[in-house]
């Protein structure tokens, strides 16, 4: 059986990959990566997700375009807990050494608990998934893609296309967020406005997950337990009245 011929036209996305690469290293690289997606895959939702080997999952993009505050209400949900429940998650728990580095997975909602897809999937009106793994030495990064009741599910095209995209996506989300940038230069005003209601430890955490940090790579740069870490994410979170990393970056280019 031959197989599907991804859709994906390549000419008319190399503009958007090279606003990408440009972007690497920026927060502008967010929303072209984006608007790459949207226009490769017509995607309503997206999440990007680190997962270090302690079991500590950290929320490194969250966007929904139809329902923008929707995205940071789920990505609390599923940090806070579910991902436990996710069977990507579980699969990638159980990868051995040799499993393949990168590997793109349609939604498995046979496998969801009912509680798991009727907050992450169900209530938002989301109904179809694909999610690319990109598994690394002490970190692994998940890129969500959904789809919603307006749309519908990805076509066998779709995902052919997808697949096809796969090592391109997974050197761009490695490159821009495995590398992270020094804290030593200061921050913005932008960054200071927003930060200045936290604690000195707090505001320094938040300037590493700013830099491209995981939660496990700050917690090592300062010195702390992982533990520890998460305490003063929280804690600076709720002080900013923000669910997540993405929100902390969108609050600071506000300013």
């Amino acid at each position: 059986m031959t197989a599907p011929r991804p859709s994906t036209d390549w000419p008319s996305l190399m503009s958007s990959v090279a606003a990408c690469i440009e972007a690497l290293g920026d927060p502008a690289f967010e929303t072209h990566l984006l608007a790459l997606l949207r226009d490769t895959a017509r995607i309503e939702q997206c999440m990007i997700f680190a997962y270090d080997d302690a079991d500590g999952v950290d929320c490194l993009l969250a966007a929904n375009e139809r329902q923008p505050r929707m995205a940071g209400r789920l990505a609390r949900l599923y940090t806070d807990g579910l991902f436990r429940q996710d069977p990507n998650y579980r699969g990638l728990r159980q990868a051995s050494d040799d499993a393949p580095r990168v590997g793109l997975a349609p939604m498995r909602a046979e496998e969801m608990p009912p509680a798991y897809r009727g907050h992450l999937f169900a209530f938002p009106d989301l109904v179809d998934k694909v999610a690319l793994t990109v598994r690394e030495a002490e970190v692994a990064y998940t890129l969500n893609l959904y789809r919603g009741s307006d749309t519908g599910a990805f076509s066998t095209a779709d995902l052919a296309g997808l697949d096809a995209m796969a090592p391109l996506l997974a050197s761009l989300i490695r490159r821009h967020y495995a590398t992270a940038r020094p804290v030593s230069q200061q921050p913005s005003a932008e960054e200071a406005a927003v930060l200045a209601p936290l604690s000195e430890r707090e505001r320094q955490l938040c300037l590493f997950l700013l830099r491209g940090h995981t939660l496990k790579t700050a917690a090592a740069e300062l010195n702390i337990a992982v533990s520890t870490a998460e305490t003063y994410r929280k804690r600076a979170y709720a002080k900013l009245g923000v669910p997540s990393k993405a929100r902390l970056v969108a609050l600071c280019r506000r300013q």
